[in-house]
């Protein structure tokens, strides 16, 4: 049976991933779709501004990035900027008891090591993405095509229109 116990802060409204969204010893594997320059609220309620990851799965909020995040990504991708950290696979845990804003708390961290995917992503960067664009152009059943792309590959909604778009 699954825990029913609710952590009090999954009371609010929270825009970006936290630590209390996940289960004690739950860890994410994720691929992030893009990382923005976002203002935020901080902690303290002041504006902020920072690193933010989206992912490919939608039903996942975004992530704030902290310094250790960014360094972390950037050395998986080895670039720099965060318009290039597109694709990129991370694994996210929780960390706890960390001193943070004056507090002890408990706080996600990204692995050292990046996760193995069970499928790869199909995105414009992957070698594989012109056949796919073909095959889907060229079949007559455009949903069974579709499902066929997906047993193979990780396929954003995102990726997806532009697939299709690709494919027009």
């Amino acid at each position: 049976m699954a825990d029913a116990r609710i952590h009090w802060k999954k009371a609010f409204n929270k825009d970006y991933l936290g630590a209390h969204d996940l289960d004690e010893g739950q860890e994410l594997k994720l691929v992030i779709k893009s990382v923005e320059h976002r203002t935020v609220k901080s902690p303290t309620g002041e504006a902020d501004t920072c690193n933010v990851a989206i992912f490919a799965d939608q039903n996942i909020k975004p992530m704030i990035l902290n310094a250790t995040a960014c360094k972390q990504i950037q050395r998986f991708t080895g670039r720099k900027y965060i318009d290039e950290w597109v694709s990129v696979p991370i694994q996210v845990y929780v960390q706890e008891n960390v001193r943070a804003f004056g507090e002890v708390v408990d706080a996600l961290r990204i692995r050292d090591v990046q996760p193995r995917m069970e499928k790869p992503v199909l995105n414009k960067k992957n070698p594989k993405w012109n056949d796919a664009v073909k095959s889907y152009k060229e079949a007559e059943d455009k949903a069974a095509k579709l499902d066929a792309i997906r047993k193979h590959y990780e396929l954003s909604d995102a990726d997806y229109e532009a697939l299709k778009k690709d494919a027009t």
